[in-house]
């Protein structure tokens, strides 16, 4: 019998919220590390913003094959 932390259903939510949070975090960093004169541009809702627009690309095709 497998041992659960929270709960069946609980556990994948938390894992997946975690990767995200920590995936944030480290874009945000990397960013104001790279441009320090645009550090307050660099916000979650900034960064969320852009992987949305970019994934909505990825799912419309618009990205070319480097071939």
């Amino acid at each position: 019998m497998p041992v659960y932390l929270i709960s069946r259903i609980a556990d994948p939510v938390f894992a997946l919220a975690m990767g995200v949070s920590a995936a944030f975090a480290r874009i945000q960093r990397d960013q104001r590390e790279k441009f320090p004169e645009r550090a307050s541009e660099f916000t979650y809702g900034n960064i969320a913003q852009t992987s949305g627009q970019r994934l909505q690309r990825w799912w419309n095709g618009d990205f070319q094959s480097v071939e």
